[in-house]
């Protein structure tokens, strides 16, 4: 049987915080809890968990320096009530897998949470068998699992590495702009959004539906959530 994943829910108000803490056990879970960074830091000394669920508006400190220090180990999802689109692209620009506001379902969250930890991380090299997608760089040429084989242009082999290369995290429009185009991106313009809409096209997922690997972060820019081995 495998084992439950541990969670660390770092959340200083307390009747949110054991309201999580009972949800995300009654979905299975093993669950940590800390009131602040310094708490939290605390525990992951001793312990490490596979995932955290942040608030950034701790009592100790600013959540996102939190988010900083965890994002490169575990998966982290933040939550906040506060919705400006500079923090959310602040969060997931330091490699926050998710963020979430306030107010949420508590069912919800849990179910987001645990799905992107059963997808498991992206993964690039190597010689895994469960990889989702091939990449022959050398030749621009992606192939799924069935052998199947479709010849990437230029720029969408381009789009496609950098997705590769950002991992769980987001890659803003501006960033596939200057890569691809090599001038910032221009929000009149939808060029990148239709660049990706053709390499989304050509992605044809044999182990899941390819919409849900690469996703569009609501006015911020793309994720590649799939796995992928890679070839010279």
């Amino acid at each position: 049987m495998a084992q439950p994943p541990t969670l660390l829910i770092v959340e200083d108000d307390l009747q949110l915080r054991s309201l999580l803490k009972r949800r995300f056990e009654a979905e299975g879970a093993d669950v940590l809890t800390a009131a602040g960074m310094v708490d939290a830091l605390g525990i992951l000394r001793a312990v490490k968990p596979v995932a955290a669920v942040v608030d950034v508006g701790l009592e100790d400190s600013n959540g996102l320096d939190l988010v900083a220090e965890l994002a490169a180990e575990l998966l982290v999802v933040v939550i906040t009530g506060n919705r400006e689109l500079a923090l959310l692209r602040r969060a997931l620009s330091l490699g926050a897998a998710d963020v979430v506001f306030k107010p949420f379902d508590d069912r919800e969250l849990a179910e987001r949470v645990l799905a992107r930890l059963r997808r498991g991380p992206m993964r690039t090299g190597g010689s895994q068998p469960a990889a989702c997608l091939q990449l022959r760089r050398s030749r621009n040429l992606y192939c799924s699992r069935d052998e199947r084989e479709e010849r990437l242009s230029q720029r969408e082999a381009q789009a496609f590495q950098l997705l590769l290369e950002g991992g769980s995290r987001v890659v803003t429009r501006d960033q596939l702009s200057k890569a691809i185009y090599g001038e910032p991106w221009d929000p009149a313009s939808r060029r990148v959004d239709a660049l990706i809409g053709r390499l989304r096209g050509k992605l044809h997922c044999e182990l899941c539906d390819v919409h849900r690997c690469l996703t569009t972060v609501h006015n911020v820019g793309y994720r590649f959530d799939g796995s992928v081995r890679a070839e010279d």
